[in-house]
């Protein structure tokens, strides 16, 4: 019989999780992510950490736990922001540096060495599942138990509430990442943000985060059958989900905005020009 973990809950077999603000999870010495606080994990036997990816709040403690003789593992394209998380910062203002006002506490955060790649990583207990999109090396761990942890790749009903247009800065590979998901055999899905849920559950999960994405799509086509600045579609857009006005907020969702059109851009339902030194956007089928 599996062992009781103290701060943890058994999902199946050998598998845990740690409910925080982010969770994080725990097969045979191998921790998923961490929360803010190494006590969590005092006297839990770990040899390394897997990280979903290189936002800040997904390694909270990783550099504590490294000093303690733990290795820290993640994808080759979220090493430099493990390792550095002012890049992270700097990407989102076009690499100029802004003032720590300006930036949403969860890319603010203590860098940790990475010991190893993923990809040249194995354990016979846990799967590596690419799931890009929400950054471009995002990863999702499945344990032979069943159980599936999913990073920031899906955001659960419960969390669209409170966050309207969820960070992604490849919107086309979030898509694919969630069919992905859904394509899985697995028992439980572990998002890091939100309760675990069945396999039978995420589906409907699943789709409501397309269907939102979709929804997000069309707004943006119906606001630009006129042309519109870049800032003036962040404005619209922002404004339509009613997301909370302030200068992190907005950086956030820059970057995402700038996500959806790049990706309508892509599949041809949108145009981008530049006049009188400002960039446009338009729907193909309409001039100014």
């Amino acid at each position: 019989m599996s062992k009781k973990i103290k701060g943890a809950e058994r999902l199946a077999g050998d598998t845990y999780y740690f409910p925080d603000i982010t969770n994080s999870g725990y097969k045979g010495g191998c921790l998923i992510d961490t929360g803010p606080d190494d006590r969590m994990y005092s006297g839990l036997p770990i040899k390394e950490i897997l990280i979903t990816h290189g936002h800040a709040d997904h390694f909270s403690c990783a550099a504590s736990l490294r000093r303690c003789g733990v290795l820290i593992i993640a994808a080759r394209e979220e090493v430099p922001l493990v390792e550095n998380p002012e890049i992270n910062i700097r990407g989102m203002f076009s690499w100029a540096k802004p003032s720590d006002e300006m930036i949403t506490k969860l890319f603010h955060g203590e860098g940790c060495p990475v010991d190893a790649f993923l990809d040249m990583w194995h354990d016979s207990g846990i799967q590596i599942i690419p799931l890009p999109g929400h950054t471009l090396g995002h990863t999702g761990f499945l344990t032979e138990d069943g159980i599936l942890f999913t990073g920031d790749a899906l955001y659960v009903k419960d969390i669209w509430r409170h966050h309207p247009l969820p960070y992604a800065i490849d919107i086309g590979l979030t898509k694919s990442s969630l069919r992905l998901i859904e394509s899985l055999d697995f028992k439980c899905l572990v998002p890091s943000h939100g309760e675990p849920i069945s396999k039978e559950e995420s589906t409907n999960h699943i789709n409501y985060h397309i269907e939102r994405i979709a929804m997000i799509d069309t707004l943006i086509i119906d606001s630009l059958r006129e042309a519109r600045t870049t800032e003036e579609i962040i404005s619209l857009v922002s404004a339509s989900l009613d997301l909370i006005e302030n200068p992190p907020q907005y950086w956030l969702a820059v970057t995402t905005i700038k996500g959806f059109l790049a990706n309508l851009l892509q599949r041809q339902l949108i145009e981008f020009f530049v006049r009188n030194h400002a960039g446009y956007w338009r729907t193909i089928d309409y001039q100014l």
